[in-house]
């Protein structure tokens, strides 16, 4: 897999409490970069997959506080599955997620809902 289709993670979505955008920016900046590079994109992803929402409880330490879990219907086929199960494994692959607390309380952070979407291949 290319390095490029690595960093075809999207932005993140932050379930949390709205705080100073700048904070909340260099959360998800520092989230996609860590994530990214933990991210198997099927080689064989069709296009009508365009992107999956994985929802992630953390603890304070950045370790994950449970199974992360797709956020929504995921579509019967078996590409579709395999996006999604992908996206999982990157988070679990990625954890525990360092640098959180230096950016914004750990309430802003505690959970995510991160938004995977497909990389143009």
């Amino acid at each position: 897999m290319r390095r490029a289709a690595l960093v075809a993670l999207a932005a993140l979505a932050l379930v949390a409490p709205a705080r100073a955008e700048d904070a909340t920016l260099a959360l998800a900046t520092t989230l996609h970069q860590q994530i990214a590079r933990c991210w198997a994109v099927p080689t064989d992803t069709p296009a009508k997959i365009e992107m999956v929402r994985v929802k992630v409880s953390l603890t304070e330490s950045g370790e994950l506080d449970g199974s992360p879990t797709i956020d929504g219907p995921v579509a019967g086929d078996p590409a579709t599955k395999a996006f999604a199960a992908s996206a999982v494994r990157a988070v679990v692959r990625c954890a525990p997620f360092r640098g959180l607390a230096e950016l914004a309380p750990y309430a802003t952070w505690k959970t995510l809902l991160i938004t995977f979407r497909r990389p143009d291949m």
